[in-house]
C-alpha cells in the first residue's frame, strides 16, 4: 500500500523521538527561595543538546528514565549485590548471644548489600560485629536485629534513612533511586529482612535476598507482608529507604 506524504512525516518523528535516550539535563525538585519567600515549582532544567526525544536524570547513582512528554517511564539501579547470610564462610559464625548468621544474619546482611552498593564496602559478618557493638543484633531473647539498628548503621556512614509502612512513599523512594530495606513476615515469630531496588511504573520492583538470591516482585504484596513486630518498627517503620538525596 502507499504511503502518503503524511504518513511518511508521521513515521520520521516517531524514528526520531524513540532515539537513543541522552543524559541532557536533571529534574529540579521544588523548593522555597528564602530571598523572594516564595515557592520555585520544580522542573526539567536542560543542559544542552536536548532533541525532544526521551531523557535521563541520575539520582543516587541510579537512571531515572522520562520519555519525551516528560512522563517517568521507570527508575533502573545498578551495583546492587547479593549476599548469602549462610555463606560467605560466615554462614556458621555466632555473633553475641546467640544464632549463627544463617539462622538470625538477615539485617547485617542487607547492610552489606546496601553499604557495598553505595561505594562503602564491608562483609555481613563485619556488619554483624557493627551492630552487635551497637546492642542491635544478637543482644536480646530472641536475637536478631531490629529497624533502629539497620538505620543507625547506614547513617553513621552519610547514608539518611526515612522510615515508613505505606505504598505511596514505597513507590516514591525507589522512584527516586532509593535502596529500601524490607522487613516482612507479617505477624510471624520469624520475620525476614530485604532489600529492594529499581521501580517501574507498574510498581515492579528487584529484591537482593539475604538468603542468597535475586527476584522480581510487586511492592504492593511487600507492604501487604510487612512485619508486625515491634523491633521491626523501631526506626519509625518497618520499611527503610537509604540514599544521599533527601
Amino acid at each position: 500500500m502507499k504511503k502518503t506524504a503524511a504518513a511518511v512525516l508521521s513515521a520520521l518523528f516517531l524514528m526520531m523521538n524513540t532515539a537513543s535516550v541522552k543524559a541532557d539535563g536533571y529534574w529540579q525538585d521544588g523548593y522555597w527561595d528564602e530571598a523572594s519567600q516564595t515557592w520555585v515549582e520544580g522542573g526539567w532544567v536542560e543542559t544542552g543538546g536536548w532533541n525532544g526525544g526521551p531523557r535521563q536524570e541520575y539520582v543516587n547513582g541510579a537512571v531515572l528514565n522520562y520519555d519525551a512528554n516528560g512522563n517517568w517511564t521507570g527508575t533502573v539501579v545498578s551495583g546492587v549485590p547479593v549476599y548469602a547470610q549462610g555463606g560467605g564462610g560466615w554462614g556458621g559464625i555466632t555473633v553475641g548471644e546467640g544464632g549463627t548468621m544463617a539462622a538470625t544474619g538477615c539485617v547485617p546482611t542487607a547492610a552489606a548489600v546496601i553499604l557495598n552498593h553505595f561505594g562503602i564496602g564491608g562483609s555481613p559478618l563485619d556488619m554483624a560485629y557493627v551492630m552487635n557493638s551497637y546492642g542491635s543484633y544478637n543482644s536480646w531473647n530472641g536475637h536478631g536485629a531490629d529497624s533502629g539498628g539497620l538505620a543507625a548503621l547506614c547513617g553513621s556512614y552519610g547514608l539518611g534513612g526515612i522510615a515508613f509502612a505505606d505504598y505511596d512513599t514505597m513507590y516514591r523512594e525507589l522512584q527516586r533511586g532509593k535502596l529500601v530495606a524490607a522487613f516482612i513476615g507479617g505477624n510471624t515469630d520469624y520475620t525476614h529482612c530485604v532489600v529492594l531496588y529499581g521501580l517501574d511504573p507498574a510498581g515492579n520492583t528487584n529484591v537482593s535476598d539475604p538468603k542468597g538470591n535475586a527476584y522480581r516482585t510487586n511492592i504492593a504484596g511487600i507492604v501487604g507482608n510487612m512485619s508486625a513486630k515491634p523491633m521491626d518498627w523501631s526506626a519509625g517503620g518497618p520499611f527503610v529507604s537509604f540514599g544521599y538525596e533527601w
